[in-house]
């Protein structure tokens, strides 16, 4: 359109040489149209610069907020993963304690070279089976 106009206003100043002053009219006439077109054009070109502007500052910002929330989730990984490794650590200890791993080396058995027992201290559970069955209401 932009050429057309232009194109026209040369082949109008040509006319107005060559041929007459009558052009002068239509020369103006198109000359304001070539005129109101580039005005319009400059507007689109502002409104288009302003829009990619704006989407720029919202992808911008949604980057922002995304890498927040990339943080934020490798943060709580990283809590997650270390409190499962101090669970696995107490549960090894527990462990430990429960079979007397982690008993000290001053300990006689330990330091005859006696064998070590996996047996629970505190004795026996229940009854014995020497009572008999019917001897539990004595």
């Amino acid at each position: 359109m932009l050429a057309a106009l232009v194109l026209l206003n040369a082949v109008e100043l040509v006319g107005v040489l060559v041929v007459g002053p009558g052009f002068w009219i239509s020369f103006a006439v198109t000359a304001t149209l070539l005129i109101v077109y580039v005005v319009h054009l400059r507007a689109r070109a502002v409104a288009d610069r302003r829009r990619r502007r704006a989407r720029a500052r919202e992808a911008a910002w949604l980057a922002a907020r995304q890498a927040e929330v990339r943080r934020e989730q490798a943060r709580r990984a990283a809590a997650r993963r270390e409190a499962q490794r101090r669970l696995a650590a107490q549960r090894e200890s527990v462990r430990r304690n429960a079979m007397g791993l982690d008993r000290p080396a001053d300990l006689p058995q330990a330091a005859n070279g006696g064998s070590v027992s996996y047996r629970r201290a505190g004795g026996l559970r229940g009854r014995p089976y020497e009572t008999g069955p019917g001897s539990h209401s004595a």
